[in-house]
């Protein structure tokens, strides 16, 4: 301690080893005044603890207490300096950390307990003794963590639900010693705890303890929503596409079992024509997508589907993920597929009706450069008795049958059928072949029809048209080839003409045969 005497001026008379040290002063310091080194000086009753000044010229509060006694002088004064020594000052500071570190984590919604180097208990909250009932009258600053869970295990009252307590202990520690450690543990009365513990750099290790009941069922609803959703339903790694689960809609639509499906990627059901072009549309997502595109894809058994792929992009932390859901729209395909080939086909003979032979017709133009290709118009002869006689159940019947002739007698060439008993025939290739073309189609009529027991006898005349030299565009070639037609009717009929020539057939008519 340090200690200062003063005469009644203030003046210092008298110094000890330890106010020499603290105030750095000379024995003899006569000159010196104790407001000199108490700014404080006169002390009020009021202050307990004065500011002094060193000997380094530091400011500091101190413990002061004064005496004063009558001498042969005057009055003299004694000035009692008492300072904290570093020990002291470090145990207040360390409870004063250990009051704030108190006060902070009785202040978060988790419960929170602090071990030492050595798995012991420092602190604790509230809310984790009240979490662990069966423990709370154990757990003392020292205590073991391991030995409070034998305790807990112990006592049958441990609010963990637990099959096999050794194995349990074993692997609780072992996880509690790693320098992260996270586990779920569902409790006796349904909620669930996730257990957060981390090592801190000097050894010890801090745990909480999170409620997480109300995380586990929203993901226990969500778990329903996605297994009992009629749709198929995927949901896939978004890096690697590699499928992480499938919905038991997903399960039945592709065919697969549940480790088969799951061993395959997003892109793997896709035709090879699509897999690639599949793949790299899911990796280039910056959002989410709405399905637009109709995909093919595979089933296990091999059939095909044509699918519509919605896409919702998922992120969890550093996790992404793909939701993928599928909608079935391959009766829709073939719906629309049907519909637009009765569009462009004849309903009774089922040959291309005239919107698809014109349609073709300019295809064909264009890919030939408009040349090498012969347009035919065929028409019937002696065709309208028949739906006269016999009516026009036996007329469509025979249509059906003439349809079947020329197709036969077409070789793979396109046949039309325009309206009524008119027909046509697409040609490309070699001039030489159009007059083989037409006489086959008429040798096609040298047979009788037979309709309900009964022998009908028609014939067909043939009106040719070729681009370039009777046009270079689909409406010019049928009318050039309609013109020809018309000449063949006028010279005999069952015979065949081209446009702009007056040549006949060697062929006979039917009714000069």
């Amino acid at each position: 301690m340090a200690a200062l005497v003063l005469d009644d001026a203030g003046a210092i008379v008298f110094a000890n080893a330890g106010a020499r040290g603290l105030f750095a002063l000379a024995e003899a310091s006569r000159d010196l005044v104790i407001s000199d080194l108490i700014p404080d000086w006169p002390l009020s009753p009021a202050v307990t603890q004065p500011l002094i000044v060193t000997r380094e010229g530091h400011r500091q509060d101190c413990q002061v207490r004064t005496l004063t006694w009558p001498s042969a002088s005057g009055m003299l004064t004694a000035v009692l300096v008492e300072q904290e020594n570093e020990e002291r000052q470090a145990a207040m500071v360390a409870r004063e950390a250990n009051l704030r570190l108190r006060y902070v984590i009785e202040m978060l919604p988790e419960a929170v307990c602090v071990f030492d180097a050595n798995d012991r208990y420092v602190l604790w909250n509230e809310k984790y003794a009240a979490l662990y009932p069966d423990i709370a009258e154990h757990l003392k600053p020292g205590m073991a963590f391991e030995d409070i869970l034998k305790i807990s295990l112990a006592s049958g009252r441990m609010p963990e639900v637990v099959e096999d307590k050794d194995r349990w202990l074993l692997q609780r520690m072992r996880k509690f010693r790693q320098p992260v450690s996270q586990e779920e543990q569902q409790l006796r009365d349904g909620r669930w705890l996730r257990h957060d513990d981390r090592r801190t750099p000097d050894g010890g290790a801090i745990g909480m303890r999170i409620d997480i009941s109300e995380l586990k069922q929203r993901e226990e609803w969500l778990g329903q929503l996605f297994d009992a959703n009629p749709m198929p339903m995927l949901l896939c790694d978004g890096n690697s596409l590699g499928i992480l689960q499938a919905n038991r809609a997903a399960l039945d639509f592709y065919g697969f079992g549940k480790a088969a499906l799951l061993s395959l990627k997003a892109a793997d059901m896709h035709v090879a024509s699509e897999a690639d072009r599949f793949a790299k549309a899911l990796a280039g997502l910056e959002g989410d997508c709405e399905a637009r595109t109709v995909w093919r894809q595979r089933m296990a058994d091999g059939t095909e589907r044509h699918v519509l792929i919605y896409v919702r992009q998922l992120h969890e932390g550093p996790e992404h993920r793909l939701l993928l859901t599928i909608a079935d729209v391959s009766d829709r395909i073939l719906a629309e597929a049907e519909a637009n080939r009765l569009a462009q086909h004849d309903m009774l003979t089922g040959l291309p009706n005239r919107m698809r032979f014109y349609k073709t017709l300019g295809e064909v133009l264009k890919a030939n450069d408009r040349k090498g290709v012969a347009v035919f118009c065929l028409d019937l002869d002696g065709f309208k008795p028949v739906n006269d006689t016999f009516g026009h159940a036996a007329g469509d019947e025979v249509l059906r049958m003439v349809a079947e002739r020329l197709r036969n007698a077409a070789g793979g060439y396109m046949v039309a059928r325009l309206g009524g008993d008119e027909f046509a025939i697409l040609m490309t290739g070699e001039e030489r072949d159009v007059a083989d073309l037409a006489r086959g189609c008429i040798a096609a009529f040298r047979s009788s029809f037979h309709i309900g027991g009964t022998t009908v006898d028609i014939g067909i005349s043939i009106g040719v048209s070729a681009a370039p030299e009777n046009g270079q565009d689909g409406e010019t070639l049928v009318r050039e080839a309609d013109r020809a037609l018309y000449r063949a009717k006028a010279n005999g009929r069952n015979t065949w003409r081209t446009a702009g020539a007056g040549q006949r057939d060697p062929a006979v008519s039917r009714r000069a045969r």
